[in-house]
């Protein structure tokens, strides 16, 4: 009988699948790179086919690495970065547009538009770019069906149309007064056709089956789940007052909220956590929107390091990063800024300065976009004391202890870096029935704690040098 679990991680620099055994046991991942394209500043695109093409690739490779065929496997669970727009042909099932990520700004003008018109929204969510992808498409709206990329991976697995609340909430198109289902007065707003949109599902459960011409084997969807709250799952953090943190492209520090919606700071709006067996939770989330792609950026783009490893090794060279700090904002300063226009800062140079200093001060930057989040959370719900992370740049051992001093908490890394193809995998488990809610807890493993090496007030005042050098 199969047993084993895979998951399908499409994020926005990567895609990679994961195979787990029941008991948690990582047997085999394959991950490949995805290019984005930009074709003018603020525009970031990607290719449709090609993603799916990686997709594909990467969970042959997954299953090669385990010695294991899709014979093996029970159930699929598919997890993405989220509010990014693809449009396809109903017909045909081909794509007609560039997928515009969610991380591309053409839509701001149409946002504050939907603003004063009432509608909810944000500058990099569907709802603001929709219409702009259509009128790329040269379509017309009622020849077309889109999705998230969650929804269009699911459609080539598949052909089900389909998408869970963890996604469609963040389209911009969530009917958020009646809590399920889509805005009929913003779709009327757009002159959109209901039709180009998903059913929405369970986050897990029996959701759709592979085709068998796509994957060789009729193999059961039982999860369907955003990449951020699947990291949760991954730490068996479900409950009003659970949180995490995530080193991804960017980082993210969530908490859930529980069975109620609830805003906490007007940059941290409510969001859907999962839905499933009947229960809707919730949670809140403050985005570092240039984390692990800063670290690229100071590799590549300035050529400081010759990889992220050696700037790793240059930031632990060094005690302090001396004067020297760093905003790491390329993109935009996230929560609880909000200010989409700021770009990226380094100060407080000198000519005793070098590479070293700039490394550990970006590293320190990043720790204290994440103590800012922290405090807001942690005011207002239930947190633990620890905090639990994951994802690539939690490898970093530097920026973990920097992130332990700059919070005053200890911090605990997951032992699987990859916690969102982690959490997928577990959901599609709980979703074809091998475990439950309650296993969860027991099948995340930690495999480091970091604990404040500085004082309160010595971690306060660094803190305080830092707002006020990048703070405007």
């Amino acid at each position: 009988m199969p047993e084993l679990l895979l998951a399908l991680d499409a994020g926005t620099t990567g895609a990679r699948a994961m195979l787990v055994d029941p008991a948690g046991a990582v047997l085999g991942v394959d991950k490949r790179p995805i290019v984005s394209h930009y074709p003018a500043p603020g525009l970031v695109e990607q290719d449709p086919a090609e993603v799916w093409t990686i997709c594909r690739a990467v969970i042959d490779g997954a299953l090669t690495a385990a010695g294991r065929t899709i014979a093996d496997v029970a159930a699929i669970g598919v997890t993405t970065q989220r509010a990014s727009i693809i449009l396809w042909d109903q017909t045909t099932g081909e794509p007609v547009a560039p997928m515009l990520v969610w991380s591309d700004l053409r839509g701001m003008e149409a946002f504050k538009a939907l603003r004063a018109a009432g509608f909810t929204g944000w500058p990099q969510v569907p709802s603001a770019k929709l219409p702009a992808a259509i009128a790329l498409s040269g379509c017309d709206p009622k020849e077309l069906q889109w999705g998230t990329l969650d929804s269009w991976l699911t459609y080539k697995l598949s052909g089900a149309h389909v998408t869970d609340a963890s996604a469609a909430w963040l389209t911009g198109y969530y009917d958020y007064a009646n809590g399920r289902g889509w805005d009929a007065a913003l779709l009327a707003h757009q002159t959109l056709p209901a039709t180009m949109f998903p059913e929405q599902v369970e986050s897990w459960g029996m959701i759709a089956q592979t085709d068998p011409a796509v994957l060789g084997a009729r193999v059961p969807i039982t999860a369907l789940i955003a990449d951020q709250e699947a990291a949760m799952v991954a730490h068996g953090a479900l409950e009003r007052g659970d949180w995490k943190a995530t080193y991804g492209t960017s980082g993210v520090l969530m908490a859930g909220t529980g069975d109620t919606p609830e805003t906490i700071h007007n940059s941290m709006p409510a969001e859907a956590l999962v839905f499933a067996a009947g229960r809707p939770r919730f949670c809140v989330e403050g985005m570092v929107i240039t984390t692990g792609s800063l670290i690229e950026w100071l590799c590549g783009g300035l050529g400081l390091f010759a990889s992220p490893a050696a700037m790793e090794a240059a930031a632990a060279s060094v005690e302090t990063a001396g004067n020297v700090v760093v905003r790491p904002s390329l993109a935009g300063m996230g929560a609880p800024h909000g200010k989409f226009e700021a770009r990226g800062l380094i100060a407080g140079l000198s000519f005793a300065d070098g590479p070293q200093q700039v490394a550990r001060a970006a590293l320190q930057g990043i720790a204290f976009r994440f103590r800012e989040i922290a405090e807001i959370i942690a005011a207002a719900l239930p947190v633990p004391d620890a905090l639990p992370v994951a994802g690539g740049l939690s490898a970093s051992d530097t920026l973990l202890q920097l992130q332990a001093d700059a919070l005053q908490r200890p911090v605990r890394r997951h032992a699987v870096r990859e916690a969102s193809a982690y959490g997928a995998a577990l959901a599609a488990g709980m979703g074809a029935g091998l475990f439950g809610e309650g296993d969860l807890k027991r099948l995340a493993r930690y495999d480091a704690e970091f604990l404040p090496h500085v004082s309160r007030d010595e971690a306060d005042a660094a803190f305080a040098r830092w707002r006020d050098a990048v703070v405007v």
